[in-house]
């Protein structure tokens, strides 16, 4: 039964995305296309690419909607060049992104295009100090500097001009963990496929091992490590397009955990013994229509993930699969104001999940606002996020005077009110009678504002309460919805 609901969910949010005209969501603030006539044409000349120094022009090229020797009628071309635009910016190689027409002098329908972008700051040796929970409002309750995590972390956008990931962790202290990523998008001619691996380590002295009161109760394992992680992934990929993309991952986890652990909460790995191992299958399927990735205004995006975890081969591997789904909208009411929604819905096939592998809502992004202190645990949840927006400050851009490199120099900022309505339910056949939150509809609302600008930056400010009377102050980095 819960299988089809969630089945049944999911093919309604693909009829949602499929009874609009995509163009017309991404660009309905665009109203100069509209008013361009459709009976006049030009013909795509030369297309010029500037201020790519790093970044390669095949990649550039990939994004842009049109090529020489097109014919266009003006509104089209409009519509398209448009397209383009939030094509190259959604690549997050960019900061800036113009395209300009020049007209040819001896072909009067001839128009060369050129495209002048700003790239980014690609190489980010970065010094890790961050707090091991799973939000900033968690930790601040008690404000413990042990559960902090310390090292290098070095990330390479863009390598070698070819939009390919390298990411290098050494992070030492309450969370330690060491990885090796590499990915590339694209190993063919037609830079639709691609793949990437990952190898890593990872140890806990202290984990998570049970909830009460709708809280984590973690155990500290004062010799040794209470957790120990190996884990291998390899990824391919595959672009459909534009807005499509296909993600196929293989890997290998194998756990130790402290047999206290298993004494403390038998429910942990739901086994006799500490050790496990499994193979893990992954399939993830993106259809993004948005107009901007880091803090979206307008247009709609969907995925779906099935995972795979064991096939009961290796030792004390389990045996289950999980299927997710999320469908986010967004629309513009007016010229300041805009509305978003989300809805998403998990379903695990177990019910016997074990605790340490199990995320109910309360992870991620993955909350009812006004929870933030609080987990839900359970095998499958529900969950709906709306915003109400008005743009207090609209999108501006700004040269930074005592900066001259363009790369940071030249921001783009924004603000933004938000009135939010949040509701959640998680299904837990093996609820505890202390975590209350389970098998219930819980909601809350509040007001944000948030700060959004240039690398992907959000900083959302929020005063939530809920239906029980809780309320706080709550701060997170990431788009809402």
């Amino acid at each position: 039964m819960k299988i089809s609901v969630f089945i049944a969910g999911f093919l309604f949010c693909i009829q949602l995305i499929t009874a609009q005209t995509n163009n017309q969501i991404l660009l309905n603030g665009n109203d100069s296309c509209q008013q361009l006539p459709e009976d006049k044409h030009i013909v795509i000349g030369n297309i010029f690419l500037k201020g790519n120094h790093i970044t390669k022009d095949r990649i550039l090229y990939r994004e842009i909607e049109f090529k020489t020797g097109d014919t266009l009628n003006l509104n089209a071309f409009c519509v398209l060049a448009a397209k383009s635009k939030l094509n190259l910016l959604n690549r997050s190689l960019f900061n800036f992104v113009t395209i300009d027409t020049v007209r040819n002098p001896l072909e009067h329908e001839v128009v060369d295009i050129v495209v002048d972008v700003i790239e980014r700051w690609y190489l980010w040796p970065l010094p890790i100090f961050e707090l091991a929970e799973r939000n900033f409002n968690a930790w601040w309750q008690t404000k413990d500097l042990r559960r902090a995590n310390y090292g290098v972390f070095l990330t390479y956008n863009n390598f070698r001009g070819r939009n390919e990931l390298l990411k290098l962790l050494l992070r030492a202290g309450y969370n330690q963990n060491y990885f090796l990523l590499y990915e590339i998008p694209y190993l063919n001619r037609k830079q639709n496929f691609g793949m990437g691996i990952q190898l890593g380590h990872s140890q806990s002295r202290e984990i998570p091992i049970m909830t009460k009161n709708n809280q984590q109760v973690f155990y500290r394992h004062e010799e040794g490590y209470a957790r120990s992680q190996w884990y291998g992934k390899i990824k391919f990929s595959l672009r459909d397009g534009i807005h499509i993309n296909h993600q196929l991952s293989i890997g290998y986890e194998r756990y130790k955990f402290a047999d206290t652990v298993l004494l403390i909460n038998p429910e942990f790995v739901r086994q006799s013994d500490a050790e496990l191992e499994m193979f893990t299958l992954e399939y993830n399927f993106k259809h993004d229509y948005r107009d901007s990735k880091p803090y979206p205004l307008r247009g709609h995006y969907t995925d779906f993930n099935f995972s795979q975890r064991g096939f009961g081969a290796l030792k004390n591997s389990p045996d289950y699969f999980t299927l997710k789904s999320t469908f986010d909208l967004y629309n513009a009411i007016s010229k300041r104001w805009f509305w978003a929604f989300t809805v998403t819905g998990k379903y695990a096939s177990d019910d016997m999940e074990p605790y340490f592998l199990q995320q109910g809502l309360g992870f991620g992004n993955e909350f009812v606002r006004s929870f933030e202190l609080f987990v839900v645990d359970g095998q499958s949840f529900g969950l709906v996020k709306s915003n109400l927006k008005f743009a207090l400050v609209e999108p501006r851009k700004s040269q930074l005077p005592f900066i001259k490199m363009d790369k940071f120099g030249k921001i783009h900022y924004a603000a933004y009110l938000n009135l939010l309505f949040d509701a959640g339910y998680v299904i837990n056949t093996v609820a505890s009678v202390t975590n209350n939150y389970q098998n219930r509809l819980i909601y809350g609302t509040g007001l944000g504002l948030d700060l959004v600008t240039y690398y992907d930056i959000v900083w959302r400010f929020e005063y939530s309460v809920n239906q029980f009377g809780k309320s706080g102050f709550f701060i997170h980095f990431v788009a809402p919805i």
